[in-house]
């Protein structure tokens, strides 16, 4: 009797060890990495990070509809096991005052127990992925002050001890429109002139 009790206990508590097992690498958060391309766009020299918004489920089927902050590296997001879609909320502010055309792509990610726990996933290297989001400059005399505005305002909604100064890109993006345009009237100007 205690020797099938002894052999019962070990059975569960290694079925209790593989189920424990199973929802730690279930809910192990992972790093992914985005691969993100924008002319003049550098976190690490004080632009705002690129918005992203993410919708889905979890593992465990709790909804996720959230909006993360990915560096230049392409670092910034973690999530756990689930089915995910990824893409751009807005426009990054660029040191310059660039500001973005904000791309229609889409990732779909499949967090499953295929990868290891806490495994750093880039998308760049899921071969079924469309995972480079590209964001063209908007030509500077063309930014509206609703672009800068919506760009201004997802960079202050991140808080992370390496937030951008965004009274600063604002400026800078202020000030890039209004050269643009300096130049723009400077250009018309001279067309009127009239050689005889």
């Amino acid at each position: 009797m205690l020797a099938i009790a002894i052999v019962g206990g070990s059975c569960l508590g290694l079925h209790l060890r593989q189920a424990l097992s199973c929802f730690i690498s279930a809910h192990s958060e992972h790093a992914i990495v985005l691969n993100i391309s924008a002319a003049g766009w550098d976190t690490d020299s004080g632009a705002s990070r690129v918005p992203i918004h993410i919708t889905g489920k979890t593992v465990d089927g709790i909804t996720v509809d959230k909006v993360e902050f990915v560096a230049s590296d392409g670092s910034g997001i973690s999530l756990i096991q689930g089915v995910y879609t990824l893409e751009a909320a807005g426009s990054p502010i660029a040191t310059d005052g660039k500001i973005y055309q904000i791309p229609c792509t889409s990732a779909t990610l499949v967090l499953d127990d295929v990868f290891t726990a806490g495994e750093t996933i880039n998308l760049a290297e899921l071969a079924e992925q469309n995972s480079i989001l590209t964001f063209c400059p908007i030509d500077a005399s063309d930014m509206t002050n609703d672009e800068i505005y919506d760009a201004a305002l997802l960079a202050m909604t991140y808080k992370g001890d390496d937030a951008p100064d965004v009274a600063a890109l604002c400026q800078a993006a202020i000030n890039r429109r209004a050269a643009a345009s300096k130049s723009e009237n400077a250009f018309e100007s001279c067309g009127e002139i009239r050689i005889n």
